[in-house]
């Protein structure tokens, strides 16, 4: 079985998605040949995945660079790709075709490619676009998009059963589905804890809105005996606004700032930390029902006590006093109690880490492929 996977962007090294795209597109590989159209030369994928990811592409994944057009604030001219595109795709042979764009993907439906296509859904884009107040006529625009896009689709992955769900009564979807959680390199991510500090709470992620840094922010404010590592980064108008609220809540000598760090030293920041953190809001859909965060399982793959927000995409993979601590979604007390709660117990931080360990191997990459396989021999 051949595939062909697309992607019209090119690789951002700031962006996680990009983390589980490469990873997905190498495990996939391992199991049938793939053909990855990109608007990226060869030597810049392969750059990326060996200097961020410590990767090593399998022969078996063929890049195909396309021609592509970037305009300014390196949006791409999504034209000039997708017309090379589906020139790529006729003269493939390819038995599937694996998506996770959205336009792409309707770019497809519209064209009626003749050859089957896997979407991969990571969200709603209807809602997503009410998330960060893009407007109703975004909103609406972005439902008529998936509406054709899961009319063509021979058969879905979603990232979480709540997007599965919402998938299949918003947009009458009946094929062929299964839900393909995000998932973590196992041979990079190990055991690292080595029991803690008992006092520092650490985050690893991206600057965006929906992740619910103000309150963990708040949270440590409201708990003197706790220190908080941030690890990551994001634009550099986030950057600053992160440190005026660490500022204002007069945290700065309790808040360290690493900035953006390769996945592959992720371990050496956080082996000594008390705790991990998930502090997802609860009033996004993206962060309530539809996100599968890298950053959970790399936590579980290291072995780190987690806390995090009981919302329905987080209870599919973490589970209040087994493999993790939960709080009440969006409360302030509610975390600062959980993070005094498993920094200073020693003995529930231990059976918390060992069990989020062990389940984190049915977490890997290469299991995620095994089921995005199955779909694409569904449909071939």
């Amino acid at each position: 079985m051949h595939v062909v996977f697309a992607h019209h962007e090119p690789i951002d090294a700031g962006r996680a998605r990009w983390v589980a795209i490469v990873r997905s597109l190498a495990s996939v590989a391992e199991l049938t040949p793939v053909t990855w159209f990109t608007p990226d030369p060869a030597e810049r994928v392969k750059a990326y995945a060996s200097e961020h990811l410590g990767l090593m592409l399998p022969d078996s994944l063929s890049i195909v660079t396309l021609p592509s057009v970037h305009k300014r604030m390196g949006l791409t001219l999504n034209s000039v790709f997708f017309r090379a595109f589906r020139k790529g795709v006729a003269k493939s042979g390819a038995d599937v075709l694996w998506l996770r764009s959205d336009k792409l993907a309707a770019h497809a439906a519209h064209r009626k490619l003749k050859i089957p296509l896997v979407y991969e859904a990571h969200l709603i884009g209807e809602l997503w676009a009410r998330d960060r107040n893009a407007g109703e006529r975004k909103a609406a625009r972005l439902h008529d998009l998936e509406r054709d896009l899961y009319q063509h689709a021979s058969a879905v992955g979603a990232i979480t059963q709540g997007l599965l769900d919402d998938i299949r009564a918003r947009f009458n979807y009946a094929g062929p589905a299964d839900v393909i959680p995000s998932a973590v390199d196992t041979s990079m991510f190990k055991p690292v804890w080595n029991g803690g500090d008992a006092e520092t709470v650490v985050w690893v992620g991206t600057f965006q809105f929906w992740k619910g840094l103000d309150v963990l922010l708040a949270a440590i404010a409201m708990s003197p005996s706790l220190r908080l590592k941030i690890v990551g980064g994001g634009k550099p108008e986030d950057d600053q606004r992160l440190r005026d609220e660490i500022a204002k809540l007069s945290i700065s000598d309790r808040v360290e700032l690493t900035g953006r760090v390769s996945q592959k030293d992720i371990s050496l920041h956080v082996k000594g930390c008390a705790c991990a953190v998930h502090p997802l809001p609860p009033e996004h859909s993206i962060s309530a029902r539809f996100t599968s965060p890298l950053k959970i399982f790399e936590y579980m793959a290291m072995g780190l006590p987690i806390v995090a927000a009981d919302v329905p995409s987080v209870q599919e993979v973490l589970h209040d006093g087994e493999n993790a601590r939960l709080f009440e979604p969006g409360s302030v007390e509610g975390l600062s109690k959980a993070l005094q709660e498993v920094a200073g117990n020693r003995e529930l931080a231990t059976k918390l880490s060992s069990q989020a360990g062990s389940d984190s191997r049915n977490y890997s990459y290469q299991r995620r492929a095994e089921r995005l396989v199955k779909l694409f021999e569904l449909v071939k």
